[in-house]
């Protein structure tokens, strides 16, 4: 049946060839889970629902469909309440992740052409990337966000320091700003208030985020590479240590 094609007669067997189909098709995993819910066997779909769903990288959205239908599966089992809230939360923890790569601007999927339909699932340094790349021309305090919020999913094996990816993503910000024509105002604060970084800081403060906690030494951020064109601009330095200042208290 598999090499002809007939996927549905292969599913279709009398139930006293379940148990036989059921050993055929744990060796084919994209099938077992259909024969599973139609044995109304829901915490076996959903374990193996999930574990495709986990194995998939080539297509997203095939991996948000396994996920959903391995959620679908385990509302319908006979979990017991504390298990089923625990694979939940934990299925709606990796739709979370997912979400960030469904958000992706339309320009930026369209100038890199990329189909949500079609494309690979990505990591979440290619994700950082996108986000704080000079191609996300319309980048806002929420795109820079979402990087900064991906770095909770940087895994060792990505083999990148998450301190030093954070001071990279606010570099980023800082640059998106020309604060060479903000050298002739008085009030430090009110002229760097419509900058992209300041934003990001209004946007943390706003989720509770504990400055002093997450943002970098500003003496960190001043002496990385990316910003050596702004070392020469005393004012630039100023303002900065300004915002620090002023926000740190709160």
């Amino acid at each position: 049946y598999l090499e002809k094609g007939k996927r549905g007669k292969l599913l279709s067997q009398p139930v006293a060839q379940h148990g036989q189909l059921a050993n055929f098709l744990q060796a084919h995993e994209h099938l077992s889970w259909l024969h599973e819910i139609n044995s109304q066997e829901f915490e076996k779909a959903h374990r193996t629902l999930q574990a495709l769903a986990n194995m998939e990288t080539r297509y997203f959205s095939k991996k948000k469909t396994l996920l959903g239908l391995s959620k679908l599966a385990a509302l319908a089992s006979n979990f017991p309440e504390d298990v089923l809230q625990e694979k939940v939360a934990e299925i709606a923890e990796q739709e979370r992740f997912l979400l960030h790569q469904e958000t992706l601007p339309k320009q930026l999927q369209e100038e890199k052409q990329m189909n949500i339909d079609t494309m690979p699932v990505l990591t979440p340094l290619q994700l950082i990337n996108l986000y704080i790349s000079e191609e996300n021309r319309r980048a806002n305090e929420y795109d820079f966000k979402k990087a900064l919020d991906l770095l909770e999913y940087i895994g060792e094996e990505e083999e990148t320091d998450v301190k030093t990816l954070k001071l990279e993503i606010l570099c980023r910000a800082v640059q998106r700003d020309s604060w060479n024509s903000l050298d002739d105002q008085d009030d430090p604060i009110e002229a760097s208030s419509d900058t992209l970084f300041v934003k990001i800081i209004h946007k943390l403060l706003q989720e509770g985020v504990e400055l002093k906690d997450y943002l970098p030494e500003v003496q960190d951020l001043l002496q990385t590479e990316q910003l050596d064109n702004l070392k020469s601009n005393p004012y630039f330095e100023f303002v900065l240590r300004a915002n620090y200042e002023h926000y740190m208290q709160r």
